[in-house]
């Protein structure tokens, strides 16, 4: 039903922007849950003549992300790396990397993300794109990759597939390779009003996925990586920073 309800309001938004030339993203029945927003920003941007992740970047401003690129992720990123990107979504950080690196590899979930992806990067720089369904990154060759990054992805998936995909991450670094990727923490007073704030009803799940920091440096390192950083923020915000072993 409620996928019935995003069609109507999809198709009610394409008659009013096709005077402008403008279209939302088609959202399907197959479409993940945060597809709806990213359509937003897509549309929005091409009636504005704007870059859909200023939008965003605005929506979910209390994602630190000029925080985390320059603290956590870009540190890692060298004109000759090969960087995979977990959950681009509509691009937010795959923007600000694919101009530094050799070659940039995305794996996310959603077709719509991938067909989105595949328009927005053109002539941007280097790039691949993966579509997976299950958390394996089969289509990536072993010992292929400099830099993983994951912003905003871990904080959805439960244990079980955090653990699956640090052991993908752990076969496709190279040697002396790094992860970094960010998780909702609930040891903070803001991580904890946020899961009291999602938590919802009674027989549902939280929208979100909170962790230990302890417990994510203890995953990671039974997948075979050491710790180089693990970062508590005040906010709802952790980092995490591993690296695989030499040969």
């Amino acid at each position: 039903m409620l996928m019935g309800i995003r069609r109507q309001l999809a198709d009610t938004a394409n008659r009013v922007l096709m005077p402008l030339g403008c279209q939302l993203v088609k959202v399907t029945e197959e479409s993940k849950p945060w597809d709806r927003y990213f359509a937003e920003w897509i549309a929005e941007a091409k009636a504005m003549g704007r870059d859909p992740n200023d939008i965003g970047d605005v929506a979910w401003g209390d994602d630190p992300l000029k925080d985390a690129l320059d603290q956590h992720y870009l540190p890692h990123i060298k004109p000759t790396s090969t960087v995979l990107e977990l959950g681009p979504g509509s691009g937010r950080v795959t923007r600000h990397v694919i101009s530094r690196c050799a070659e940039v590899i995305l794996v996310d979930y959603s077709q719509m993300v991938c067909d989105w992806l595949n328009e927005y990067l053109n002539g941007k720089g280097n790039y691949t794109i993966h579509k997976i369904e299950k958390p394996s990154l089969s289509a990536v060759a072993s010992d292929s990759v400099d830099t993983i990054l994951a912003n905003g992805v871990f904080e959805h998936i439960d244990m079980d597939d955090l653990v699956h995909f640090l052991e993908e991450f752990h076969r496709v670094l190279k040697p002396q390779g790094v992860v970094v990727f960010n998780f909702d923490n609930l040891m903070t007073d803001h991580g904890m009003q946020w899961y009291k704030q999602f938590r919802g009803r009674p027989g549902s799940r939280c929208l979100f996925r909170f962790y230990h920091p302890d417990a994510v440096r203890q995953l990671g390192e039974s997948a075979g990586f050491e710790t180089l950083r693990l970062r508590a923020t005040p906010t709802r915000f952790a980092y995490i920073e591993l690296r695989k072993a030499r040969a």
